[in-house]
């Protein structure tokens, strides 16, 4: 049986958070969109510079990392849920961000920009970046191994690099 999620806009990314509790979508509007899928309630997030294309879950489901912009915009869905609680500002990259992955198993977040730039981050735990590593052009995809231990980045000129975490 088909369950419909309405919502007035066009989505370009969506995300299912791992514990099942959570959809969330990028939106056309600049917004954030989560439904929970107990209650179908709805909820929004505002503000965005740009079009949200890029979201990440943690494993555990507490953290839903999202782009639309030059910042990296954490949500800590534990407890009561996103509504009505300030995010996580991650910020060191010059240019929006392309692509955002957190660690398969582990805390570490990824974020990749125009900019070239990739920075490693731990939400919750730490506020400024843990790593950075810039390129010569922008940053495509960010993908860490099975093992949580590397971290592979696609870069616009074609380059594949690939980094230890630790």
């Amino acid at each position: 049986a088909a369950r419909e999620f309405a919502w007035q806009g066009s989505m370009l990314a969506l995300a299912w958070s791992p514990n099942g509790e959570y959809i969330a979508a990028g939106g056309q509007d600049c917004s954030v969109h989560f439904w929970v899928m107990k209650t179908g309630e709805d909820l929004q997030m505002q503000g965005y510079t740009t079009k949200v294309r890029e979201l990440a879950w943690d494993p555990n489901s507490r953290y839903l990392a999202t782009g639309g912009g030059d910042v990296a915009t954490v949500w800590d869905c534990s407890g009561a849920g996103p509504a009505g609680t300030t995010p996580i500002q991650l910020e060191a990259h010059k240019d929006n961000l392309t692509c955002l992955a957190f660690q398969g198993q582990g805390t570490l977040l990824a974020s990749g920009g125009e900019d070239g730039l990739v920075a490693l981050w731990q939400p919750g735990k730490q506020q400024g970046a843990l790593a950075l590593a810039k390129h010569g052009a922008p940053i495509s995809q960010l993908a860490w191994s099975a093992d949580d231990r590397r971290l592979a980045v696609g870069a616009a000129d074609g380059a594949v690099v690939l980094y230890a975490a630790g």
